[in-house]
């Protein structure tokens, strides 16, 4: 039997992502509950006509309101928290019986306007997008842009797919639709990411200089926009103003994060071990044993970045 194609593969995985969102979706709108579905199909849609954008989770935003409710449908469905997240706007959900993944946001990163500001703004004109048998909501395209450029600066160079939907964006989108999305970076305090994000391709940097964007990027900002981001917000964290009880519980959930969030992690960043050693009680044991080495690797480059990024502010 010859090996499935690529594409093919994507087509299953994407299928399948997007079944789970037309369910959440669903029972959502059911208990009252509206969803605006983020990134995944909506910019496959727009930037990929070739199908080649795959994504492995469903994406959410739903007002600050909502968001406990929300997460009380996803128990409903079978839903569990990973328990371990740096950033306090979002949450991520799995399924253990199909493997399902939600993103549940009440915010983005690199946005610094409160939760319920940003949801006015990026709910109050949305597109419509067919997705798994129904039509859901998503951003309009000046916000998706916007989206797409806080994605590059969250990820910096961690990640290839970000900055590869930034460049396609960058090539699809006329100024007019970037200078819209500034206009809403800029009502709801997210222009310095958003700036930092653009930069990270040369088109960027060209059209940041045509819509006179600020050229300063806040620590949190600069930290977001180096390598290994993860670590780097992780100790920024630790070496905060903030209560002592507090940086120590940050200290022992990074070390020691629950087990389904470890599950994960395992699959991203253990990739190439070999599959005998990520399987079971003695993949996760073996994650467990992994990640503080992981992380004292990274700790250097992590500590060179807050370096940078407080060297700039000043």
């Amino acid at each position: 039997m010859p090996p499935v194609s690529l594409p093919l593969r994507t087509a299953a995985l994407t299928l399948r992502v997007d079944s789970v969102t037309a369910d959440v979706v669903r029972v959502m709108r059911d208990a009252g509950i509206r969803t605006v579905v983020l990134k995944g199909p909506s910019i496959a849609a727009w930037l990929y006509g070739d199908g080649a954008r795959p994504y492995v989770d469903s994406d959410l935003l739903v007002a600050p309101g909502s968001y406990r409710r929300a997460g009380a449908v996803l128990r409903e469905l079978g839903f569990s928290p990973l328990g371990y997240s740096w950033h306090r706007d979002s949450e991520t959900w799995q399924r253990r019986r199909d493997g399902g993944i939600v993103d549940l946001h009440r915010s983005l990163i690199g946005i610094s306007a409160p939760p319920d500001a940003v949801w006015e703004e990026l709910a109050a004109d949305t597109d419509v997008l067919r997705v798994g048998g129904i039509e859901v909501e998503i951003l309009r395209v000046p916000a998706r842009a916007l989206h797409i450029a806080l994605h590059a600066a969250e990820h910096g160079q961690d990640l290839w797919h970000p900055l590869e939907d930034l460049s396609r964006a960058l090539r699809v989108a006329d100024d007019d639709v970037w200078r819209q999305a500034a206009d809403v970076a800029r009502r709801i305090d997210a222009l310095p990411a958003f700036a930092a994000g653009l930069r990270f391709d040369p088109a960027g940097v060209r059209l940041a200089q045509r819509l006179d964007l600020p050229g300063e990027r806040p620590p949190d900002v600069a930290v977001r926009a180096g390598p290994d981001v993860p670590v780097a917000i992780a100790l920024q964290n630790l070496v905060s103003a903030q209560p002592f009880r507090i940086r120590a519980r940050t200290v022992l959930r990074a070390l020691v994060p629950p087990p389904r969030y470890m599950r994960r992690w395992s699959t991203e960043r253990m990739s190439a071990w070999p599959a005998a050693l990520r399987r079971g009680r003695l993949g996760l044991g073996l994650a467990y044993l992994w990640r503080p080495v992981w992380i004292l690797l990274r700790l250097p480059e992590a500590i060179r970045a807050i370096r940078r990024a407080r060297h700039g502010a000043a």
